[in-house]
């Protein structure tokens, strides 16, 4: 009889785990594309967020800025959100091309970068990261 008992709350528990909640498709709903340049764009804003810009100010809040390129408020970004998060195959979708935008950006700025390093650095510095010269 326990058996019984613990197969059914098994059961249940595993049931009740599964969620199949449809979102209304909101009014103003941005399309995939959309969505995923918002998020990219987010992605920055969050990254940069604790860098200097050029009036030298730290930890600025550049969410709103990005609400005001896509012509919505938070609470509409949340309501799209949730309406994708919802539909994890559209998600997915959206947060791959995001990723792929994001690795593009990375491989171009580094390619930049060892290109500055190149055009910048002397055989000494070169010997010196390799610990031949101390500084």
């Amino acid at each position: 009889m326990r058996k019984i008992i613990a197969s059914l709350c098994v059961f249940f528990v595993l049931i009740a785990c599964e969620s199949k909640v449809n979102y209304q498709k909101p009014e103003n709903l941005l399309s995939k594309t959309q969505m995923a340049n918002l998020l990219f764009d987010m992605h920055i804003a969050a990254a940069t967020s604790n860098l200097s810009n050029l009036k030298l100010e730290k930890n600025r809040n550049y969410m709103s800025l990005i609400y005001k390129k896509y012509d919505i408020d938070s609470t509409e970004f949340s309501i799209n959100n949730l309406y994708y998060t919802s539909s994890i195959d559209e998600y997915e979708e959206i947060f791959e091309a995001v990723q792929k935008r994001l690795k593009k950006l990375q491989d171009s700025l580094y390619d930049a970068t060892d290109s500055l390093a190149r055009e910048n650095k002397t055989p000494d510095y070169y010997k010196r990261m390799q610990g031949e010269i101390e500084n």
